[in-house]
């Protein structure tokens, strides 16, 4: 049988625990008697960044409950490395252009191999009880992570020649159609393969076992093909390996009921394109964290894009108040102070909401109607039942007004601390025209793309008033 490294390059704001997509995978491996082991580089680079750092719990379970102080102070010297090797390349490039990838082919080549040199010593000591594998999985979720991933096969390739190197991860199926287009991208690994990938990745590893033909869901860069690994949601229940924490941080274990978005609809949105159709898992897989959990004293977070109110109460039922756990959702009139409640009693202790925004012409442009009197109402049911809510809040959208946008912000920023038994957070952040959004792929009036980088998932973009819709506000 196959043995097969799996590695997680930094740099990741992620300190809570094992990430659920290389755990799954090594599930799989090992299930089908394969060897697998994962090495959780972005946990041990930001564990031995911080020190000793004093580590600041927040009132949240699952991802939120996080210092982001350190954490963006970690960030920012990871950047402020790559600023310096671009410096001694000869290139001025600024921290924003690194974390996205806004950057030539050429331009992140030449920075790959130098960084590669550099951090050469610190991969080796990282990997130095590491027996040669027989291929070696590189994980990738977004942009900010690629010049290490490159680093990583560079490094991979000089110390395990003939080690075949693959790719795969959100990051990578955002970027299907373009690595299979360009072989280019071949520097980066010999294969990748786009989607959730657990019966493929065992397929993968039989052929390398036996000496066969690799199947087809895994692509070479410049094939021209890039067919989505399909019939990956079976009963794998995952491997948790190379925990790494902060001093003081607690333990949270990732989980997963459903994949695919149950909404579906949002235009700003990439979870239909990258997870698929909307669909329920095996309920093993949850049963199996918790026992997990329950060993380790651990919190669980859901990992589903949205998880609906009767998954919500099925999950409560089942973990019946053993552990706390959190899960993403958006407003609906059945999240009330009943159900919120009957949450709670059943372990729920934090949920993230996708509100996105509450400006109606944003709405419409996004095709996310959700009411004011439908969030205060949910503030209200959280706050009586004790659960703790982070609200997730964009502005920035195509001709959208500002100040409209910002009159809005305020509003939520008002709701949210009015309320002094309700612990909240909200998640602001700049909308960004991602490849594979909607809004991307059939672009609205007045919006039109200006620029796009081989490695970016991100796009660049203009609003043209004179081509917009009339039901739009638009930007003086």
């Amino acid at each position: 049988m196959a043995t097969v490294l799996l590695l997680i390059p930094p740099f990741l704001k992620h300190t809570t625990g094992p990430l659920l997509g290389p755990a799954m995978l090594a599930g799989a491996a090992i299930q089908a008697g394969h060897s697998a082991e994962v090495i959780d580089l972005n946990a041990r680079w930001i564990c031995n960044d911080l020190g000793d750092a004093s580590w600041v719990h927040g009132d949240f379970v699952g991802d939120h409950d996080r210092c982001d102080a350190l954490l963006s102070h970690s960030q920012c010297r990871a950047l402020t490395q790559l600023e310096r090797g671009a410096a001694r390349e000869g290139l001025a490039v600024n921290a924003d252009a690194l974390k996205r990838l806004r950057l030539d082919h050429a331009t992140v080549d030449r920075l790959a191999s130098r960084f590669a040199r550099e951090q050469a010593p610190w991969m080796g000591r990282q990997l130095t009880r590491c027996r040669r594998p027989d291929v070696v999985g590189v994980s990738v979720l977004y942009a900010g992570q690629v010049l290490w991933a490159l680093a990583l096969t560079r490094f991979v390739r000089e110390r395990w020649p003939g080690v075949p190197v693959i790719w795969g991860g959100a990051h990578v199926t955002a970027l299907a159609t373009e690595i299979a287009c360009d072989a280019r991208y071949g520097s980066a690994a010999d294969g990748f393969v786009a989607g959730y990938a657990e019966s493929t990745f065992v397929l993968l590893l039989d052929a390398i076992g036996r000496g066969a033909a690799w199947p087809e869901a895994c692509f070479a860069a410049g094939s021209g093909r890039h067919p989505r690994a399909e019939g990956d949601d079976g009963h794998t229940l995952p491997s948790f390996q190379d925990i790494h924490l902060p001093p003081g941080a607690r333990l949270t274990l990732p989980a997963q009921r459903s994949r695919g978005c149950a909404y579906g609809r949002c235009e700003f949105c990439t979870y239909p394109a990258i997870e698929g159709v909307s669909r329920t898992l095996a309920a093993d897989s949850v049963h199996a964290v918790l026992t997990e959990a329950l060993r380790r004293g651990a919190a669980i977070s859901f990992k589903d894009s949205l998880m609906t109110p009767p998954l919500l109460r099925e999950v409560a039922q089942i973990i019946a108040g053993r552990v706390r756990w959190s899960a993403c959702t958006k407003l609906s009139p059945a999240l009330d102070a009943a159900m919120l409640r009957e949450l709670a009693r059943g372990g729920c202790h934090t949920l993230e909401i996708g509100l996105e925004t509450l400006d109606e012409g944003a709405q419409r442009l996004i095709d996310k109607r959700q009411s004011y009197a439908l969030f205060v109402r949910t503030l209200d049911a959280a706050a009586s039942a004790g659960i703790a809510l982070v609200v997730n809040y964009m502005t920035g959208f195509p001709g959208v007004s500002e100040a409209d946008e910002g009159r809005w912000l305020d509003a939520v920023r008002k709701e949210l601390w009015s309320r002094p038994t309700l612990h909240a957070k909200l998640e602001h952040n700049r909308f960004e025209l991602e490849r594979l959004a909607p809004i991307a792929t059939s672009p609205p009036r007045g919006l039109r793309v200006i620029a796009a980088w081989p490695w970016s998932s991100v796009l660049d973009w203009c609003w043209e008033a004179s081509s917009a819709p009339r039901f739009l506000p638009v930007v003086a």
